[in-house]
């Protein structure tokens, strides 16, 4: 025979039943009492929304009547009119200009007097200057027999079921809610620490969901301090990485520059002079052009062709024609001025644009370096190869800039043509060239 007691039974009861039952208690009691105060509160509040709409409905049709009554457009007033005032809300609209003039109206404005209409005014302005007013009638019909036909002893006891309620869903958030969750928000304001560490626990053994959130929250604070010393352990050692690879990125960009860098230098030199190539010269000379038209600076074209380079290719073969274009290029390099630039065009054919270079100190120059490479001797073997160059000038100066400027190209080359065409070794100025 058991004589052990009984196990009394413990009922639990959580939040939403305590919220319920709360609830409900107030509800029964608000049952018994009328909400005759709730229909004026209803009719106040549907009316003061009638106004607002009234106000709002009337601002807008303003705003859109604001360029026909400036036209006095009459015949799309009239339209406008015509057609809000179709619908059962707006029986009656009138449009008057500054002077009190009707320039249109629609619809009858005699349920003004009675209360079945409610007028509004709108000022119809343009650049802030008023230029007439709007007079629009909403019906209050349908809303006022929906209002009287509600019961007041039901609007009554509905009111005070809503204020009973409000009171006690005030009790029930500040007793079973609120106060529970002041207590955990103190709780957990004492209990984090800068390095993320949690102390202490959360004071809460009521038998509900707050009581099982305190448990269960003293639980996962113990699992939390220990998974954030390992993770301030890992981040530690993702920051090393991380530094690590940010200096493997910097030094990887600094050299993708500097590969970069080389390929352009690479993409406007010639290989073998390393001179500026032709590409690069094309760029500079449309560049340079453009400042001249703008500044009308005097800038000159030498053009410059080595003599008879076929025959010493034919003669001395490809290797030597190679070394008697670089040598050609190396001694016209060192001949002209810092500002000027010396480009390789072709394969015997070289260009060097002169900045800021009037004619005769660009014949001058060319004069120069035909007669440097006259004197120039290659040595081929036991024996010595002797070359001369031909050269054509164009110079575009402030006067002939607009009409010369873009032909600064090939007036220099025909000058050039015009030089070999005359006998070689020589310098030929477009301007003496008989076209």
């Amino acid at each position: 025979m058991n004589n052990k007691a009984p196990r009394k039974k413990i009922i639990k009861l959580g939040i939403r039943q305590k919220v319920l039952l709360l609830l409900m208690s107030v509800l029964l009691i608000a049952l018994s009492i009328s909400g005759w105060l709730a229909l004026q509160e209803s009719k106040e509040s549907i009316l003061n929304e009638v106004n607002q709409r009234g106000t709002d409905i009337s601002r807008f049709v303003a705003k859109s009547l604001i360029y026909s009554v400036v036209g006095y457009d009459y015949h799309t007033i009239d339209l406008l009119l015509d057609e809000i005032t179709i619908s059962d809300e707006i029986g009656f609209a009138k449009v008057t200009n500054k002077k009190g003039n009707t320039m249109a109206e629609s619809g009858d404005s005699s349920g003004a007097a009675s209360g079945k209409l409610v007028l509004f005014e709108e000022k119809i302005m343009f650049e802030n200057e008023e230029i007439g007013t709007l007079t629009l009638g909403l019906s209050t019909h349908t809303t006022l027999s929906r209002l009287e036909s509600q019961k007041y002893s039901l609007i009554k006891r509905e009111a005070f079921i809503i204020l009973l309620i409000a009171f006690g869903e005030f009790l029930a958030l500040s007793y079973i809610i609120i106060r529970p969750v002041s207590i955990i928000s103190k709780s957990l304001d004492k209990q984090a620490q800068e390095n993320g560490q949690i102390i202490g626990t959360i004071p809460i053994t009521s038998n509900d969901e707050f009581g099982e959130l305190a448990h269960q929250f003293n639980i996962l604070g113990d699992s939390l301090n220990s998974a954030n010393y390992e993770l301030k352990s890992r981040a530690d050692f993702a920051d090393n990485q991380l530094v690590k690879t940010n200096l493997i990125l910097q030094k990887q960009s600094e050299e993708l520059h500097i590969l970069n860098e080389e390929f352009r230098r690479l993409s406007i030199t010639d290989a073998l002079t390393e001179l500026f190539n032709r590409r690069y010269f094309e760029e500079a000379l449309k560049t340079e052009l453009g400042v001249s038209k703008r500044y009308g600076d005097t800038n000159s074209l030498i053009m410059i062709d080595i003599d008879n380079f076929k025959v010493i290719n034919d003669t001395y073969g490809h290797e030597i024609g190679d070394k008697v274009i670089k040598e050609v290029a190396r001694v016209m390099k060192k001949r002209l001025r810092n500002t000027d630039l010396l480009c390789r065009v072709g394969g015997e054919e070289f260009a060097a644009l002169c900045k800021r270079t009037e004619k005769p100190a660009a014949i001058e120059l060319a004069e120069v370096l035909r007669h440097a490479i006259d004197q120039l001797k290659i040595p081929v073997g036991d024996s010595e190869i002797s070359v001369t160059i031909s050269l054509g000038i164009a110079t575009v100066t402030e006067k002939n800039i607009q009409t010369h400027a873009d032909n600064l190209y090939r007036y220099s080359d025909t000058a050039l043509y015009y030089s070999k065409e005359n006998g070689r070794n020589r310098v030929t100025h477009f301007d003496e060239v008989d076209t």
